[in-house]
């Protein structure tokens, strides 16, 4: 029963990305105001991501992995800032997720899960507005 939790949770948190380019087919009027905001507010959420999971990485004694996450997060959030590609998009969510399956406890994933689903709602709006100028 833990086990389906957890995936349930793994995959409301990859839901973020759909809710978020849905956000963008029911509004398409605000993106282009809105654009700069949608940028701000993926920044500072991928920011606060990556503090909080190496937190819980700390937490979990995972130091190997929070070097590898660190340096793997800091060069696609470089990436991100000078090149923009759907493909790094999808990495830099992807990266979240990865680290999900050594967190402990139930309830840092649950909040590890929410905040990768937030941060996907930014993101998916951001994706369907650069495929449409495309």
């Amino acid at each position: 029963m833990n086990f389906i939790l957890e995936i349930l949770m793994l995959l409301f948190a990859c839901t973020g990305i759909i809710f978020g380019v849905i956000l963008a087919m029911i509004a398409p009027e605000e993106l282009s105001s809105g654009k700069k905001y949608f940028l701000l507010m993926k920044r500072v959420l991928f920011i606060i991501l990556f503090f909080f999971v190496n937190y819980l990485l700390y937490i979990a004694e995972n130091y190997v992995l929070i070097i590898v996450f660190s340096i793997l997060a800091i060069i696609l959030f470089v990436i991100e800032l000078t090149i923009w590609k759907k493909a790094y998009e999808i990495a830099n969510y992807v990266i979240f997720l990865i680290p999900y399956f050594f967190v402990l406890g139930s309830n840092n994933k649950m909040i590890l899960a929410t905040m990768i689903f937030i941060y996907g709602l930014p993101t998916g709006t951001l994706i369907k507005r650069k495929l449409e100028n495309v």
